[in-house]
């Protein structure tokens, strides 16, 4: 019975280092309004958001279509995607993978469902959306 409970004990570690080994957290690289037309914005993370691992999008208002993403490097390096959908409130986009290196800067096609006469009278809002950053905590 001893044995039993130093094995469930030592398995529990295990599973606790490997997670703080992996750790990383999403942290805010900034925060856009989209219009209802289709639009590009360029996003340029600060340092400390120049190194991420992946990117995701999170709409925390309206309904976003969103067209495509091109993800910048420092090096000159590019990566589009496209087909991400249309994000509602509460949804987030999949994780996208970012290419080794700085990230210099973040392009973004999208537009807003809805038009400006239904904005006027209350029927749709705006979309908002924040881009996430996944960073690992090396340490």
């Amino acid at each position: 019975m001893i044995l039993r409970l130093v094995n469930v004990a030592a398995l529990v570690l295990i599973m606790l280092g490997s997670s703080a080994v992996q750790a990383s957290d999403w942290v805010q690289i900034s925060e856009k309004t989209v219009n209802y037309k289709t639009e590009t914005d360029t996003v340029t993370p600060k340092k400390a958001e120049k190194q991420v691992s992946h990117i995701k999008l999170k709409c925390v208002q309206g309904t976003v279509n969103m067209h495509k993403i091109i993800l910048i490097m420092a090096d000159g390096n590019r990566k589009e995607v496209d087909n991400l959908g249309v994000l509602t409130k509460g949804l987030s986009s999949r994780s996208i993978s970012v290419p080794d290196g700085d990230l210099k800067s973040i392009e973004l096609t999208y537009d807003s469902v809805g038009s400006q006469t239904l904005g006027v009278v209350g029927a749709t809002k705006k979309g908002k959306l924040k881009i996430m950053g996944q960073t690992t905590n090396d340490g």
